[in-house]
């Protein structure tokens, strides 16, 4: 027979390791929890980010104000609704950047272009590109944002900057399109191409580029198919969205 002190001691053991045992449980149950709660978050923003809506189709940009309640579409173009805005940027009072024109903040532009899923184009101009980069990092809009450099200057400063936010680099030339992928090396960077370019140039371009920007050639609707047709292009700045509408639900 076993002594009762000791079949009580087994028993309290045994009860601790099955206690131990549920605890682990729930803290692999919780940790997957998270993880898949953390997975679900990083899609959601990945499904809104640049290069998910360039897999879905041509992004059409267009200048805005600042007021990002300006009605956007978060993928293809619909009836003319463009899926990203070009705000322009400056260096406003006590160091704080402003979009113009108007007198909004970029902080609180960026904040509700993060609420709205929108995409944005900022020029930097003559605000401080450090400090631009460090408003879209505090507001979850790296993979949203694509930021214009004023100069070679600012576009070292934000390349060094940070290694995930898009930046639009110039390209006038096949001299142009090798220095800018040099230049950018690991960092994502989109070529920015006047719509006078060959078509050579931008195919040649868009081997190393992560995306292709131009301006509306402003021609009539069956000209720009054709152009876009010939030239890989995926994001289109336009003053005029509606005459786009019919032309970015098949770009190949």
């Amino acid at each position: 027979m076993s002594h009762p002190e000791k079949a009580a001691d087994i028993s309290v053991q045994q009860s601790s390791k099955s206690s131990r045992g549920c605890f682990k449980k729930i803290a692999l149950a919780v940790g997957l929890c998270v993880a898949v709660g953390t997975t679900l978050v990083v899609q959601h923003s990945k499904a809104y980010g640049i290069m998910a809506r360039i897999h879905h189709g041509l992004i059409v940009c267009t200048p805005g104000t600042g007021l990002v309640t300006t009605p956007v579409s978060t993928s293809s173009p619909h009836n003319g609704v463009p899926s990203m805005l070009r705000l322009e940027l400056a260096n406003g009072p006590d160091g704080r950047i402003m979009v113009e024109p108007g007198s909004n903040e970029l902080e609180g532009v960026l904040a509700s272009a993060h609420h709205s899923n929108t995409l944005l184009m900022l020029d930097i101009n003559s605000a401080s590109a450090d400090n631009v980069v460090k408003l879209v990092r505090k507001t979850r809009m790296r993979d949203r944002v694509i930021l214009v450099p004023s100069d070679h200057k600012d576009t070292e400063t934000v390349l060094h900057a940070d290694s995930k936010i898009m930046v639009a680099i110039p390209v006038h030339s096949e001299r142009d399109a090798y220095a800018a992928h040099k230049l950018a090396g690991h960092h994502p960077y989109a070529a920015y191409l006047s719509p006078s370019a060959a078509p050579y140039l931008f195919a040649l371009t868009h081997r190393d580029a992560e995306a292709i920007i131009t301006d509306n050639p402003d021609t009539p609707k069956s000209s720009t198919s054709e152009f876009l047709a010939e030239r890989p292009v995926d994001i289109m700045i336009t003053q005029q969205p509606t005459q786009m509408a019919d032309t970015t639900t098949n770009k190949s």
